[in-house]
Parts: C-alpha cells; sequence; structure tokens
C-alpha cells in the first residue's frame, strides 16, 4: 500500500480481515483495508479513510502466527510447506 516495508509491531492478531475492519470499527486503531470489505462502514461514516491511492495496491497474502508453539502440529507442518512452496511464487 504504501510501497515500503512496515516495521511496526502489530498490536492485536485476529482471523480474518473482518476482524480487522470490527477492530477499527470498535476504534482499536487504523488498518490497511480493501474498499470491497468496508464500504458500508464508510456509506455509514463508522470509517473514514486517511489516504485514497490513485491506483489500487496488489493484493498480497501474508503467512502470519500467533507468537509460540501450537498445539496442534499440523501447524507447523502447514507453515514449512507454504514456505517452501513460497520459495518458487
Amino acid at each position: 500500500m504504501f510501497g515500503v516495508r512496515l516495521t511496526g509491531q502489530a498490536s492485536i492478531t485476529v482471523p480474518d480481515l473482518r476482524g480487522v475492519l470490527a477492530a477499527v470499527v470498535a476504534g482499536a486503531g487504523i488498518s490497511v483495508l480493501p474498499r470491497y470489505l468496508c464500504l458500508d462502514a464508510l456509506a455509514s461514516g463508522a470509517l473514514v479513510p486517511l489516504l485514497s491511492p490513485e491506483e489500487p495496491p496488489i493484493n498480497t497474502g501474508y503467512l502470519t502466527q500467533r507468537p509460540g508453539a501450537s498445539d496442534n502440529p499440523h501447524v507447523a507442518v502447514v507453515r514449512e510447506r507454504l514456505l517452501q512452496a513460497g520459495r518458487t511464487w
């Protein structure tokens, strides 16, 4: 979105973008969200845009995980496979 890698620490971790939207609407801070997801909140005034780029940013996915080890061993397997595959993308 901003053309540079962000270096700040995440304040909270939520399972999906709808959770991010709900957190921002509730006053948790700011976020970069896809316009299609927050059209209703923008129309109602629950959210206000701080920046409107001329060109929409590319849609990049990020692999994230809560800090610490997971109790589910499959999480580590999926993470490793995604990291291996990601090297070829």
